[in-house]
């Protein structure tokens, strides 16, 4: 083996390494600036991001509510007097006031639960979707092969089995899923449904 040839390749490699680490580090040098936190391309916010957010969504609500007292009797008023002319809002003014507010803060307007009596012998067929807690009373599921989803014990219940009460329940598919309705019950519930009595 020549001795020469082994100092000339130490040499070649000696120059890689030092080629790839200029790369290396250049490619660390031209990397583009990182984005403003809070915008649209980098969601985590600052506290004075928040804190700003914060103080336009209060400025909005004490408005609101500056607005909705001039619109009813206060305490120098008496509860028979009108308010006068452009003092208060009307109730669909409000409702886009509260609205605009609510889309400010990024959030959907809330579904309410709305109870309902259900009595034995009826049936319930939900929508997909349909959430519901049974509050009272007794039922049984009706289902295909999949069931419902108790969203509160984290399983399936099947076809004909009895529902827990006071579990948050969800009706994965519209296809005739619902409950068979054993004796008198009251039910929280949320989104399309229809009740049939036997």
């Amino acid at each position: 083996m020549n001795l020469k040839t082994k100092p000339k390749k130490n040499i070649i490699y000696l120059a890689i390494i030092c080629i790839l680490s200029g790369l290396l580090l250049l490619s660390f040098l031209t990397t583009p600036a990182i984005a403003q936190p809070g915008s649209a391309s980098d969601p985590l916010v600052t506290q004075r991001y928040v804190d700003e957010r914060i103080a336009e969504l209060q400025a909005q609500i004490n408005a609101l509510t500056l607005s909705i007292q001039a619109g009813q009797p206060g305490a120098g008023q008496s509860g028979g007097q009108t308010p006068q002319t452009g003092a208060g809002i009307t109730p669909t003014e409000r409702t886009a006031i509260v609205n605009e507010i609510l889309q400010t803060m990024g959030a959907s307007q809330v579904v309410p639960f709305t109870p309902l009596f259900v009595p034995a012998g009826s049936t319930l067929i939900a929508n997909a979707g349909v959430e519901f807690i049974l509050r009272s009373g007794t039922a049984t599921v009706i289902a295909g092969p999949n069931g419902l989803v108790d969203v509160t014990a984290g399983r399936d219940v099947a076809n004909g089995q009895v529902v827990s009460r006071n579990h948050l329940m969800l009706v994965p598919a519209t296809d005739g899923r619902g409950l068979n309705v054993t004796s008198d019950s009251w039910l929280m519930i949320k989104g399309g449904f229809i009740v049939a009595n036997q």
